[in-house]
């Protein structure tokens, strides 16, 4: 266990020596990001090419849940509900069932929207608990969530919809794997670019401010309460964008792909990826769910859960931080002289005034 850890640190260091080259920047993202596009080509099998789609899925989320848990330190244990927002909102928008046919990206960016509402409204009560406190109070939504949808009529309750259209791109409808495969693949790319932006952005830094020590950071101006609303408002909107494409993909929508399980699964892919880091985020999610998936179909089928249970408990004993955690590379993110503000966005008048993020 000694020598994994040596390797993912070794690794974690030799990655962030390469990107602060300048080439690196550039080289790095862009051999990875085509190596990724060129897996349809060598990859025949469409089984192999869904489970890479169902991973991008589960990367959109745990890019949203890495705001919510990651930056703010705030446990979400029922994420999976702004999931079962989105895709739910699609059956319901893009379906015979009401025989109401929307555009799909419309509803993408409106699911979205409401998955943000919802954790926004949720976190208005819940954020004046702390610890277990709020995790049991966003179980309950989450369950909530679940239940409504196994009993409503809206839902069409445990029977769920079915034939949902597929996604659309103005007169193009993908009919295929590898069609979902490239749109999530952009998707993607787009959101962790905006997710690095913001992770070293100013909210990003006083987000983890917050989570180091809320007191300390309330006594430097920070608005913590606002700051963890918005995290959850954030946080949630990846999650009811991913469920719409979970319901276009799959073409069938029931209250049984929201279990609490799928919201233990994304928080496991956060911790064990590496919390507050964009890049761990997506390496957690691709190995919770291409490495397990061998194990489908065999004897230890119905253990994959105790498997991500015993992966937890090795790594919070062995690799806290997870396998890519986030760096903190001594750099100043204030300027003195030069104009730098400090996180409560006052000027620092003082030139020897740091501080590392």
């Amino acid at each position: 266990m000694k020598t994994g850890n040596k390797f993912s640190d070794w690794f974690t260091q030799k990655y962030d020596a390469l990107e602060r080259q300048p080439y690196g920047r550039i080289v790095v993202p862009t051999v990875t990001l085509l190596a990724f596009a060129l897996i349809p080509m060598f990859v025949k099998s469409n089984y192999w090419i869904r489970v890479l789609d169902s991973a991008g899925i589960y990367i959109m989320m745990a890019l949203g849940l890495n705001i919510i848990l990651g930056y703010t330190g705030l446990l979400n244990l029922g994420y999976a509900a702004y999931y079962a927002i989105g895709a739910y909102m699609w059956a319901i928008l893009g379906s015979p069932y009401f025989g109401i046919h929307w555009n799909f990206w419309v509803v993408f960016f409106l699911a979205g929207l409401a998955a943000g509402v919802a954790g926004y409204l949720l976190a208005i009560p819940g954020l004046g608990l702390k610890g277990d406190y709020l995790a049991l109070v966003t179980i309950g939504f989450g369950e909530s969530i679940r239940i409504l949808a196994n009993n409503l009529k809206l839902t069409n309750a445990a029977m769920g919809i079915s034939q949902i259209d597929p996604m659309t791109i103005g007169p193009f409808k993908a009919t295929s794997v590898q069609h979902y495969y490239y749109v999530l693949l952009v998707i993607c790319v787009i959101e962790v670019i905006l997710m690095r932006r913001l992770e070293n952005s100013r909210i990003g830094h006083a987000w983890m401010a917050v989570r180091e020590d809320e007191l300390a950071a309330e006594s430097m101006g920070l608005d913590t309460h606002n700051l963890k609303l918005l995290a959850c408002f954030i946080g949630a909107i990846p999650a009811g964008m991913a469920g719409v494409m979970f319901a276009a993909m799959q073409t069938y929508v029931s209250p049984v792909s929201f279990k609490f399980v799928e919201s233990i699964t994304i928080v496991a892919m956060v911790i064990v990826g590496g919390r507050a880091n964009v890049y761990g985020a997506v390496l957690g999610a691709l190995l919770l769910v291409v490495v397990p998936e061998p194990l489908r179909g065999s004897i230890f089928d119905s253990a994959r859960i105790l498997i991500y249970g015993l992966l937890l408990i090795v790594m919070m004993l062995y690799k806290p931080q997870g396998f890519w955690p986030r760096r903190y590379r001594g750099k100043s993110h204030v300027k003195g002289n030069n104009g730098g503000l400090d996180l409560s966005g006052k000027k620092i008048s003082d030139s020897k005034t740091s501080v590392g993020g």
